[in-house]
């Protein structure tokens, strides 16, 4: 009998983890948070929906930024190891640095504008089920959005932008 329920809970576990569907993820905003030595502070706001049976964690995330469509921030490497429960959504914040000597020419280049375009191009790494570990790698990220301009002018004025008078 032991081995007739142990099959019927591998089939359905097998049924369960050899079909899921893949997180989604998506960019549900940006914010100028802080200035420091290394640049102006931002945190990405990835919202990552789990249409799945069973919860999900996303470990590893490796991404590439590209503001106003020319200038690309250092590589992005982080690592939520948030935990996503089955069938909802979470917003996973991802810290980014916009170094000093692209503000001002940042700046420049976004005068008369409100908002300053961005785009994530990236990949990132998820565990399914926590009790079977099963890893998937290299789910794409591919978003755009668009962040206050007054508030990237706001914390590089406290904040000291080399060049920039």
């Amino acid at each position: 009998m032991r081995l007739v329920w142990f099959a019927l809970l591998l089939a359905l576990l097998t049924c369960v983890v050899g079909c899921p569907s893949k997180p989604v993820l998506e960019l549900h905003g940006a914010r100028v948070e802080s200035a420091s030595p290394a640049g102006v502070g931002l945190k990405l706001m990835m919202r990552v929906n789990n249409d799945n049976a069973f919860d999900v964690k996303v470990r590893n995330v490796r991404a590439s930024v590209v503001i106003a469509e020319r200038f690309r921030l250092p590589r992005i490497q982080y690592n939520p190891d948030q935990w996503l429960p089955a069938g909802k959504w979470v917003l996973v914040p991802v810290p980014v640095v916009i170094p000093w000597q692209l503000v001002g020419p940042l700046l420049a280049t976004s005068v008369g504008s409100n908002e300053i375009g961005y785009q994530v191009r990236g990949l990132a790494d998820v565990t399914a089920v926590r009790m079977l570990g099963i890893q998937v790698n290299d789910q794409e990220l591919d978003d755009e959005g668009s962040l206050s301009r007054v508030e990237l002018l706001m914390a590089a004025g406290r904040g000291t932008i080399p060049g920039l008078h």
